[in-house]
C-alpha cells in the first residue's frame, strides 16, 4: 500500500470515528482515531524515508571530480574562462589532444562551447547504442553514417584510441 492509499484509508477511519462519536460510542471513537493516527504516522515515515533515498541517490549520481586534481591541470584550469559563451566551437586550454570530445574530463567538457558539448553527447549516445546492440554487425546495419563516423573518430587503423601525449 502506498502513502496515498494509506492517507485515504486514514481519512476513511476519521469518518468512521465521527460516526462512532455521533452514536455516543466513545471507546470505539478512541480506537479508530488511534488507528488513523498510527496510519498517518507510518505514511509520514515512509515519505520521509523516500525523500532521504532520493537525496542520497542524487549524491551518488553526481560526478566525482568536477574540477581538476592533477597539478598540471590545475595550472591550466581557469574558472573565469567564459569564452564558451561567445564561441560555439571553443575548446579550452585544458583540452587533451587525441581524445574524443566524450572522453575529455568533466571540467574540460563544462568549459567547451555548445557545439563541442553537443558532439560529446552525440558520441556518448552512439557509444551506448553500440554497447546495447546485439552484435557489431547489427550496429553497423542500423547505424547512420554520422554514428559510424562518431565510432571511428580519433581512432587509428586498428581501432585503438591514439596514444595521448600530455607534453605541454
Amino acid at each position: 500500500m502506498n502513502t496515498k492509499e494509506m492517507r485515504e484509508k486514514a481519512g476513511g477511519l476519521l469518518k468512521t470515528a465521527q460516526e462512532s462519536l455521533d452514536k455516543g460510542d466513545v471507546g470505539q471513537f478512541e480506537k479508530v482515531i488511534l488507528d488513523a493516527q498510527i496510519m498517518m504516522k507510518e505514511a509520514d515515515e515512509i515519505e520521509e524515508a523516500q525523500l532521504k533515498l532520493k537525496a542520497l541517490s542524487g549524491d551518488f549520481n553526481k560526478p566525482l571530480n568536477t574540477v581538476p586534481v592533477a597539478s598540471k591541470d590545475v595550472e591550466k584550469y581557469n574558472t573565469d574562462d567564459t569564452t564558451r559563451n561567445t564561441k560555439a566551437d571553443y575548446k579550452p586550454q585544458t583540452w587533451i589532444k587525441g581524445l574524443p570530445a566524450m572522453s575529455q574530463p568533466i571540467w574540460v567538457q563544462e568549459q567547451c562551447g555548445e557545439n563541442i558539448k553537443d558532439h560529446a553527447r552525440f558520441q556518448k549516445d552512439t557509444f551506448m547504442k553500440w554497447m546495447k546492440a546485439p552484435s557489431e554487425v547489427a550496429f553497423q546495419m542500423t547505424a547512420t553514417p554520422d554514428e559510424q563516423k562518431a565510432m571511428q573518430e580519433d581512432t587509428d587503423t586498428e581501432g585503438l584510441i591514439k596514444e595521448i601525449c600530455l607534453v605541454s
